[in-house]
């Protein structure tokens, strides 16, 4: 859940390059479509990122079908945009969960509903393929036109935190939990599409698994920190610096940062409670 950068991408020439790359007569239905679909991009620009209501570009059915054509069916002005999307060191790490690498395009505004923007850089998202299938065609809340999700492009989440890891050492096995509350100074607004995106892309169990996974990990770290002295401050000083180092790097509401925030502040793993992760 985090902001990144628009692409440098010039989307008239990449739309005009496209359809120069297309057949007839799928590049004169494009060019036929360009007024309605460059109309598109502008209103895009100006709704950003409150694009729930956004209203659909008046194309026939089978210029709809040419602009779907013009990203799933590849020519090499496609293979490029998609590489200049997805290649930039800040898109490496998924934005919509932060655990898996970006390797797909999620269409913000399904294709399937608003095939004008196809082809359209802002809202294309570069994302892991679990996020992908999970958003699928979602948008808005039905009934209500709320977006359900954060828009990486647009959406600047305050630098408040708002992820929080529950840990507990119970049975001789680690218990991990994550959940989102709204602190104080973050609008409802933005806090509600957070709180539907953590739960429609299922960040709290993801988020729990790979925190297991992460930590078996770390297990000879933290027995080494913790020596014969059985130090338990330095345990909880090597998680704490840990913590910032996330923090520094991915913001506040980092899921590692936070995971590793909340060991540092629990007594009982850091007094021995880690010797569980030998067995993960």
């Amino acid at each position: 859940m985090r902001y990144i950068t628009l692409p440098d991408v010039d989307d008239i020439e990449v739309f005009d390059m496209i359809a120069a790359a297309k057949y007839r007569p799928r590049s004169a239905q494009m060019i036929g479509a360009r007024p309605a679909v460059f109309d598109a991009y502008g209103r895009y620009g100006e709704a950003a990122p409150d694009l729930g209501g956004l209203a659909h570009a008046a194309l026939t059915d089978v210029q709809k079908e040419v602009m779907r054509h013009a990203y799933t069916v590849e020519t090499a002005p496609m293979i490029a945009l998609r590489s200049n999307i997805l290649d930039g060191i800040a898109a490496a790490k998924c934005p919509f969960c932060g655990i898996n690498e970006t390797s797909t395009l999620d269409h913000y505004l399904p294709k399937e509903q608003y095939p004008e923007l196809s082809i359209f850089s802002p809202n294309l998202v570069p994302c892991c393929p679990q996020c992908n299938t999970r958003k699928n065609d979602l948008v808005v809340e039905e009934n209500t036109n709320v977006r359900l999700f954060i828009h990486p492009h647009f959406d600047e989440v305050p630098n408040l935190r708002f992820l929080k890891a529950e840990i507990d050492v119970k049975d001789g096995a680690l218990l991990l939990g994550f959940r989102i509350s709204r602190p104080v100074g973050m609008s409802p607004a933005m806090f509600g599409h957070l709180r539907s995106h953590f739960k429609l892309l299922n960040l709290s169990d993801r988020y729990r698994r790979m925190g297991l996974e992460h930590l078996g990990g770390q297990y000879r770290a933290l027995k080494r920190a913790y020596g014969a002295a059985e130090d338990s401050v330095r345990v909880a000083s090597e998680l704490a610096t840990t913590a910032d180092d996330f923090v520094e790097r991915y913001g506040e509401n980092y899921w590692l940062a936070v995971l590793y925030r909340a060991l540092a502040a629990h007594n009982g793993f850091c007094r021995g409670g880690f010797e569980m992760l030998k067995a993960l």
